[in-house]
């Protein structure tokens, strides 16, 4: 939820989607940031951001103020700046649908992505459960780089293409040094390295082949026999 304790997306979306949401909820406000939280259960169940579920413990996360704590929800809102009535609406009105696996607000769980990051032996909805069990707990979130989808722009041999986007000889580039073909979408997890690994194999295919072409000619210009394959 956004500072003014109130939710603004589905939690289960992808970190892509959940930052934009975050950005446009945030319009306006001095900081983007947002408030993730959880009952007692779920902390030592799954862990939330850095901290670590059980059995490992919480102490200096509490400590050093990355874990806010309340043993109500209206104390925890004190604690992260929010009205305690707010926040104790919002999770009551969560908690209403939550009980019967229902998210009617964002549709939490409804896409094959949520329930794939959920917990199967939490039914209906492995995404869902209402917040009850204090103390409450939460964790600020800001918005943080983890790749680009911006870059130089290649060819399908990873060839890197100037203004005219003719190739520039010599010059090829994968991964986040290229433009992502993905087009700035998260369609799913690995969408740099899966890119990365494919076209950095093509772009070995292609130096081998221009190795070898460099080898020929310099033969050529040697005057030395030239081995022909017939293979294709």
């Amino acid at each position: 939820m956004t500072p003014n304790g109130k939710r603004f997306t589905n939690e289960g979306s992808s970190y892509h989607d959940f930052v934009q949401a975050m950005v446009t909820a945030c319009k306006g406000e001095p900081e983007v940031s947002a408030w993730l939280l959880c009952d007692h259960k779920a902390l030592r169940n799954y862990g939330l951001g850095c901290v670590a579920p059980s059995p490992l413990p919480i102490g200096r996360h509490l400590k050093s103020g990355y874990l806010k704590r309340g043993q109500s929800v209206a104390e925890l809102a004190k604690k992260i700046g929010i009205q305690p009535s707010v926040l104790e609406a919002t999770v009551r009105e969560f908690n209403q649908g939550a009980c019967t696996g229902d998210d009617p607000a964002f549709g939490k769980g409804s896409k094959a992505y949520n329930r794939y990051q959920g917990d199967a032996l939490v039914t209906p909805n492995p995404c869902v459960a209402p917040l009850e069990s204090g103390p409450f707990y939460a964790i600020k979130l800001v918005v943080g780089d983890i790749g680009t989808f911006a870059g130089l722009v290649t060819d399908e041999k990873t060839r890197v293409l100037d203004a005219s986007r003719k190739p520039i000889k010599g010059l090829y580039a994968v991964g986040n040094d290229a433009a992502s073909v993905m087009g700035g979408n998260y369609p799913g997890a690995g969408i740099t390295l899966g890119p990365a690994l494919t076209f950095g194999y093509v772009a070995g295919l292609q130096l081998a082949k221009a190795e070898a072409a460099s080898e020929v000619m310099l033969q050529v210009e040697r005057r030395e026999p030239v081995a022909i394959s017939h293979h294709a």
